[in-house]
């Protein structure tokens, strides 16, 4: 067993205590830009289960895992088995001390990630992204800001678990010239376009609900029509934003990427460069690598954006490759699917960490193409009067009368979802059992339903 395989585990004082040999299902999941994991299993009468502490650190090549969370069970073959999930060394630095709001004006990245590192025991490595942002930073922890400077200036946000260094590079990776093709290294692949997520016309929104209207020819959004002319609408929080050009220019920056299509690839994989003869076939995450099937009609470079290792087993790796980055914490079904070809397939959200912009699932939300996509009764489009675009909706109508617009939508899977809306009312008056709200029913895999109502009034 070489380094680059052992699991040692450090004592609460950082020195090594013992080597888990006889762990397995060794998965180390990471992505650029987002999580960074280790879990695996032990059986549970193994004498070295009683070295397994959670918030003691595991150390695997040069990087630093924490534990997190320790499970033990039986299954349904009476086998008794302990399994580990560890973070990522950096986790911590959403535990640092609780930081104060400021204010950032036309600084390059460096400036913030400075603030957000002071009173931790990490530095700057390297900081060669050049954009220049004023906004106001409101979050209280150091990991929290340090994503959301990513997210402002772009980039890729790298940790160096051992030496305890941050960087924010415009790439990160190299073009590896490694190639995956079938009977190689590649055992199963899936291509998927998805346009699920696809917007044409953007909004944004900053400090104070500014907008940059006054340096866009009177308009609050950018618009991306290549793909296809019909309107498709999401927004930006940009709530820490206070320059309007610069605020214009990061919105731009997104709808670049929103605008089209996300094609991605989910491969099932092996990693040869262990073996001799195919050091050249070394990668990394945010490497370009080349993947080709003849009969899928795919020859293309593109890269590595995340990808579940297999330590133990490195013919068993899954990896996602895209030419557009995914939004934090956003599991699409498709990676799902290919990752559950491997153990222990458990991605972790942050609510700091997702929907860092949020999409809209519903189609034509402000009206701002009349009716279409929903079903009426009773409602009508003022064209005049919107919030956060040109128009809305509005019924006017006598007691005890029910007016509704309704829309089927079908979201990503995810723990829970947001509704957002604003509502203006004159002169209303509920009857006995009237309601003024939202009703949303949930239709799930196996045909079953179930209906929940929001009161807004």
């Amino acid at each position: 067993m070489d380094n680059a395989t052992k699991l040692i585990v450090l004592n609460h004082s950082g020195e090594k205590e013992v080597i888990l040999e006889n762990a397995y299902d060794i998965i180390l999941t990471g992505e650029i830009n987002g999580i960074d994991t280790l879990e695996f299993n032990l059986p549970f009468q193994d004498s070295k289960r009683q070295y397994l502490e959670n918030e003691k650190q595991i150390k695997v090549g040069e990087d630093f895992y924490r534990i997190r969370k320790i499970t033990d069970e039986k299954n349904d073959q009476g086998t008794s088995i302990t399994s580990v999930y560890a973070e990522a060394a950096f986790y911590d630095l959403g535990f640092s001390k609780k930081k104060a709001e400021i204010s950032f004006n036309a600084d390059t990245a460096d400036i913030p990630i400075k603030y957000a590192l002071a009173d931790t025991d990490w530095t700057i490595d390297k900081v060669n992204v050049r954009t220049k942002r004023t906004w106001t930073c409101t979050d209280k922890n150091a990991l929290a800001i340090l994503r959301k400077v990513q997210d402002l200036h772009g980039g890729d946000l790298i940790f160096d678990n051992s030496k305890k260094t941050v960087s924010l590079l415009t790439f990160s990776g190299t073009d590896s010239g490694a190639l995956f093709c079938y009977r190689k290294n590649l055992k199963s692949i899936k291509r998927v376009i998805d346009t699920q997520s696809l917007i044409t016309r953007l909004y944004a929104y900053g400090k104070d609900g500014m907008t940059f209207a006054s340096i866009n020819n009177g308009k609050e959004y950018v618009e991306d029509m290549s793909y296809t002319d019909e309107i498709r609408v999401s927004s930006l929080d940009c709530s820490n934003f206070t320059n309007p050009y610069q605020m214009l220019e990061y919105a731009r920056m997104r709808l670049a990427d929103y605008g089209k299509p996300r094609i991605s690839y989910v491969l099932n994989a092996m990693d040869l460069s262990n073996l001799t003869g195919y050091t050249h076939e070394n990668w990394k995450i945010g490497d370009i690598v080349t993947i080709m099937d003849n009969d899928l009609n795919i020859k293309v470079k593109t890269r590595i954006v995340r990808r579940e290792y297999n330590l133990r087993e490195p013919w068993n790796t899954v990896l996602e490759l895209s030419t557009t980055l995914r939004e934090l914490g956003d599991s699409s079904s498709q990676w799902d699917a290919a990752a559950d070809t491997l153990a222990g397939a458990n991605l972790v959200d942050s609510q700091e960490m997702k929907d860092l912009v949020p999409f809209n699932h519903l189609k034509n939300s402000r009206a701002d193409s009349g009716l279409s996509y929903w079903e009426n009764s009773g409602f009508e489009v003022d064209a005049k009067n919107g919030v956060s675009g040109t128009a809305s909706f509005k019924c006017n109508g006598a007691l005890n009368t029910t007016k509704s617009l309704t829309q089927i939508v079908t979201p990503a899977n995810r723990e829970s979802y947001t509704f957002s809306c604003q509502v203006a009312s004159e002169d209303l008056k509920k009857g006995d059992n009237g309601q003024v709200g939202i009703e949303v029913t949930f239709e799930y895999e196996d045909g079953t339903t179930e209906k929940r109502f929001i009161d807004l009034l």
